[in-house]
């Protein structure tokens, strides 16, 4: 590929990853990335050919893959079969549509209130950096059991983390500042882990060290270690930008910004999935071969690390109509964000649940929600990309 914006190296993906993958789709849809050193699988359905064979792609445990470093080896990613199975009931006892049900407003709804009335006099704000994230990173952050913890402190663990796991370039600082905060993590979570291990609590922590397990047992920290890092990095930042994402879009398109705010309750649900699509918050899940498979002409040899790329099949021209395009009112059809079962994200009824609120909140609260045309939208990442900085005006 030639040296443009399209072609394939770390930088571009980081910049803007959608020109590659559309490129890649055309071109090459299956396509080795030297960076990473594994298999880039773009196109929607041979996304969910690979997503739905476990036993061929199974998860990647490799220990030089990005994920071993920043999380840790193994955790609920990198497990399959019965000790899967078992890890995830400890992790989804608080996570089921109904349970969800029977918090989330009692959980978001006061953290919503609370950012919005801290920028509600401004007029303007970095809607990402002051109101969708804090209100993600605090929810989740209490959720986990880390009630104490600054939003702060949560945030600076998940930025460390995704940089860290699209460190192509093997920057030392960014390691540096990835096993600070990995340490901070250790601390904290030991903590949490001795207080639930005197007497078990409703925590997300204490769920995960004894959901699923035989009476009288007790996950060790060692063990629940790396789990509880994937969701430290998925849950803190996965909502929160997920309704960036469309928030961007909404006002990205004044006509469904309107329609938006004439109802927010009506519509927040959709424009938030249809965020998901947009720009998929986690843009890529690991596998590896588990034997030679050729898909879309090209032979991925047994043993390779193969990238399921969610942010290029959610935009696949095959699959949805004008793909580029933020459309919350466009034809349902299943986009890949949560991933694949059996690994399919046990947190989507929360995010959603949490999502929905937040933008039905801004929209309701924040008169005359716009674009501010004297500021840049600006959006970074492909393992993890979102709308990093969204600025934002309203009529104070």
């Amino acid at each position: 590929m030639a040296n443009d914006a399209s072609a394939l190296t770390g930088d571009n993906l980081y910049a803007d990853p959608y020109p590659v993958y559309a490129r890649l789709r055309k071109e090459a849809p299956v396509a080795f990335f030297e960076g990473t050193k594994e298999y880039f699988v773009t196109r929607y359905d041979d996304c969910r050919t690979v997503g739905a064979n476990d036993r061929i792609f199974g998860p990647s445990g490799a220990a030089d893959r990005p994920e071993a470093r920043v999380m840790g080896m193994p955790n609920v990613l990198t497990m399959s079969g019965e000790e899967h199975a078992c890890l995830r009931q400890g992790i989804e006892i608080d996570l089921t549509a109904e349970r969800v049900r029977s918090y989330v407003d009692r959980l978001t709804r006061p953290v919503v209130q609370r950012f919005v009335d801290q920028i509600k006099d401004k007029g303007e704000a970095n809607l990402t950096m002051e109101l969708f994230e804090p209100i993600s990173v605090r929810c989740i952050g209490d959720v986990i059991g880390l009630t104490g913890t600054s939003n702060d402190n949560l945030v600076e663990w998940f930025h460390a983390m995704a940089l860290g796991l699209q460190n192509v370039s093997n920057d030392q600082g960014v390691w540096d500042r990835l096993d600070a905060a990995l340490e901070d993590i250790s601390n904290q979570l030991g903590a949490l882990y001795d207080v639930a291990l005197v007497k078990p609590n409703n925590t997300l922590m204490s769920h995960v060290m004894y959901g699923g397990m035989p009476e009288g047992k007790v996950r060790s920290l060692q063990e629940i270690s790396p789990t509880m890092r994937v969701i430290i990095l998925g849950g803190l930042q996965e909502p929160g930008h997920a309704a960036a994402n469309a928030c961007a879009g909404l006002l990205s398109n004044s006509d469904q910004a309107k329609v938006m705010a004439q109802d927010p309750a009506a519509h927040a649900l959709r424009a938030f999935d249809e965020g998901l699509r947009w720009i998929a918050p986690i843009g890529v899940t690991p596998r590896v071969a588990a034997m030679d498979f050729d898909i879309a002409g090209t032979t991925i040899p047994a043993g390779s690390s193969v990238a399921i790329v969610m942010g290029s099949a959610n935009r696949d021209e095959a699959r949805f109509e004008n793909p580029e395009q933020f459309d919350m009112f466009r034809k349902k059809k299943q986009h890949v964000s949560f991933g694949f079962r059996p690994h399919f994200c046990s947190g989507h009824f929360l995010s959603r649940a949490m999502g929905e609120i937040a933008l039905e909140e801004a929209f309701r609260q924040l008169p005359n929600l716009r674009l501010d045309p004297d500021k840049e939208l600006k959006a970074k990442g492909w393992r993890f990309r979102g709308v990093n900085v969204l600025p934002a005006r309203w009529d104070a």
